[in-house]
């Protein structure tokens, strides 16, 4: 399983999984997030007009779809 370690390290090449996962977000939101969980989570919550936690549960469901592509 991917690490959001790795996402963050990696953001450029995870940025379009991430659109595809949450068609909502902007690209302007997408650069800022630059592969921080917690403004990734925050964009979520005002995107999609869910909680943090549930902002966390989606994240948390993201990282297990993902190939570990980087070492």
């Amino acid at each position: 399983m991917t690490t959001w370690q790795e996402v963050e390290k990696h953001w450029t090449d995870f940025k379009p999984k991430v659109r595809t996962q949450w068609p909502k977000l902007t690209d302007v939101e997408i650069n800022t997030i630059a592969g921080k969980r917690n403004i990734l989570a925050k964009s979520l919550e005002a995107d999609y007009k869910i909680t943090h936690k549930e902002a966390e549960k989606q994240i948390d469901t993201f990282l297990k779809t993902l190939e570990p592509t980087h070492k």
